[in-house]
């Protein structure tokens, strides 16, 4: 029995959908009543067209262009002393150790930019000694330079801790 409803109601939706004309009627009891076909006391409502919409057309898309590379990818660096998050114990003076890929082009003019503490230092060795480092939290940064002092490199930073040690 619930099938045979939504199969009548389906049909009659689906008729009213196609029709074009459509009657409203008010019943005696006050109650609104529409129709596609007319009846006595019946008056024809104008249905207005459904306004539509075209969306413009989209332009293609295409793939993103490849990046160029970076002047600062020339180099990859990596500090090996002072380990990162590492204390250094004793003497005042810090040893900073890297790693560089691929060799420095010294013949471009490139030299690596160590800088600790507002001090720099700039030199054609993977190894350099900050003398003097009071105690406390220090961050270390490293990059490879040209002769202008632009960086040719991303900047590699490590932070450590200098604990000295009082006489």
């Amino acid at each position: 029995m619930k099938n045979l409803i939504v199969f009548l109601i389906s049909v009659l939706v689906a008729f009213s959908l196609q029709a074009e004309t459509v009657y409203k009627k008010v019943n005696p009891d006050g109650s609104v009543e529409f129709t596609d076909t007319p009846a006595q006391g019946s008056k024809e409502i104008k249905i207005r067209k459904t306004m539509t919409y075209q969306a413009p057309k989209l332009p293609p898309v295409s793939q993103p262009a490849k990046k160029k590379p970076d002047a600062t990818d020339r180099y990859k660096i990596q500090i090996l002393m002072p380990a990162n998050d590492s204390t250094v114990v004793g003497p005042p003076d810090v040893q900073v150790s890297i790693s560089l890929q691929p060799a420095l082009r010294t013949g471009e003019g490139h030299r690596i930019r160590y800088r600790l503490i507002g001090k720099e230092i700039l030199s054609e060795s993977t190894s350099v000694t900050f003398k003097n480092v009071y105690r406390g939290t220090h961050t270390i940064s490293v990059d490879v330079v040209d002769k202008s002092g632009s960086p040719v490199s991303k900047l590699a930073t490590q932070v450590f801790h200098m604990k000295r040690l009082h006489k």
